[in-house]
């Protein structure tokens, strides 16, 4: 416990002095200042030990917060203060700040009744993914006299796991995009023949196969009948995240693979509301995490916790090992969705090479960001030598991303380069073109 003089001591004192200032005038002031010091003096010891004592583990302070929430999404929690003295007192709670955390707690004191408990709220937005410790949380009381502040230290091991933004898909154009998709996927568009797929039962007719005959229905209707089979169209769709070097960089105020990420957790929730197989496979020179396709009912959250925390490390990514293993684990022909990014000649040419070898056997689809902060290099006025060097080197790059791009579609790849506002948009809208017109 540490303890400060509160305001109404240092009043107090203020008081004194002025008192004793008025001695210089009227000589007795400087007896009762004298008088009023010792008094004073001896009234907040009194006031410190016998609050200190009162109150000597006998304050509970605890933080109610989820244990899952969004990134850049503020939270309410609540401390709560539980007090088993016989005193009353006032209070106010403050949190650690962090860098990657924006805390918010009133300002106002709280007041808290001899053995009763108290309850203020707190807000906390969190600007990183991952699995985040909270901190502890200071403790601030008045008591007694009032005299003196009373600080105490709670220090907790709450952690909080920050997800994407995984809010956004109950609102927003989702749902356009799911009308869209009406008349597209497999349990709203049913194309019947020798599909592979149960769809219903019916009677049977002279021209169905006897292979078709569901035996036990027909034991149990007393009459022949059939399976109708619907023509598949639910696919595979893999998500490939790129978590390499060039991920670190930041485009519109956010690390790149954040955008990355929440653009696939939107793409893999109406994906697999269309009842399509959802995969993920994250890689940097290794692969990082792998999530094997399905469409169970918890499919989508085994793809959140997949990512959640996943951070990009300064390697080099390995688009040939990535390409192998996804080959290697889903071998069945699908949508390949890879987020990645392509600066300079080197990494262009392996991933020129990987994903023409990965479009022989799958449709892949290259979604890259473009940079505002290159767009606006390119674009700025030369007002002298050095502007004119940084401008054609931004030109150059712009020059060389597009040549990759093109060289990209004509090897089989469909390409998604749009701003990072378009990104969400672009891709759902790509995802359904394909789905549309049955490039699979």
């Amino acid at each position: 416990m540490l303890a400060y003089p509160s305001p109404r001591l240092a009043g107090l004192g203020l008081l004194l002095l002025a008192v004793a200032v008025c001695g210089y005038l009227w000589p007795v002031c400087f007896d009762i200042a004298t008088l009023g010091a010792l008094t004073l003096c001896f009234a907040a010891a009194l006031d410190l030990w016998l609050t200190g004592s009162a109150l000597k583990g006998r304050l509970e302070l605890r933080r109610e917060f989820p244990a899952a929430v969004t990134v850049a999404r503020a939270r309410r929690g609540e401390h709560v203060l539980v007090n088993r003295s016989r005193i009353g007192l006032r209070f106010r709670a403050y949190e650690d700040h962090f860098p990657q955390m924006l805390k918010l707690e009133p300002e106002r004191w709280g007041r808290i009744a001899p053995r009763g408990e108290a309850r203020q709220p707190v807000s906390i937005t969190v600007s990183q993914r991952g699995e985040q410790n909270l901190g502890g949380a200071g403790l601030r009381v008045i008591a007694g006299l009032g005299l003196w502040v009373l600080q105490y230290r709670f220090d907790w091991d709450d952690k909080a796991r920050v997800y994407p933004l995984i809010e956004e898909l109950t609102r927003g154009d989702l749902f356009a995009h799911r009308r869209r998709l009406w008349g597209i996927g497999q349990h709203q568009s049913r194309k019947f023949g020798r599909g592979t797929e149960f769809d219903s039962l019916r009677e049977y007719t002279p021209d169905d196969e006897y292979r078709t005959v569901n035996w036990k229905a027909t034991a149990r209707a007393g009459r022949p009948i059939v399976n109708q089979y619907q023509v598949e169209q639910s696919r595979d769709l893999m998500l490939l995240i790129d978590c390499g070097r060039l991920m670190h960089t930041e485009i519109a105020g956010r690390p790149r693979l954040d955008r990355y990420l929440d653009a696939a957790v939107h793409l893999a929730y109406l994906a697999l509301s269309q009842k399509d197989r959802v995969g993920l496979l994250a890689f940097d020179a290794d692969v990082q995490r792998y999530v094997a396709p399905g469409r169970r009912a918890g499919q989508l959250d085994d793809l959140i916790d997949a990512v959640f925390d996943l951070r990009p490390r300064f390697i080099e990514s390995d688009y040939a090992r990535a390409v192998s293993a996804l080959k290697a684990r889903s071998p069945k022909r699908g949508l390949v969705v890879l987020f990645t990014d392509l600066v300079d000649s080197i990494s262009s040419r392996r991933a020129i090479a990987n994903l023409s070898r990965l479009a022989r056997t799958h449709l892949p689809v290259v979604v890259i960001l473009d940079d505002p902060a290159i767009e606006q290099l390119a674009r700025r006025p030369v007002r002298g030598l050095d502007d004119a060097y940084v401008m054609g080197a931004a030109e150059q790059f712009i020059s060389e991303k597009q040549r990759t791009l093109s060289t990209l579609r004509t090897r089989g790849c469909l390409i998604i380069n749009v701003a990072a506002e378009r990104l969400d948009t672009a891709v759902v809208n790509q995802y359904l073109e394909v789905k549309a017109r049955n490039l699979l």
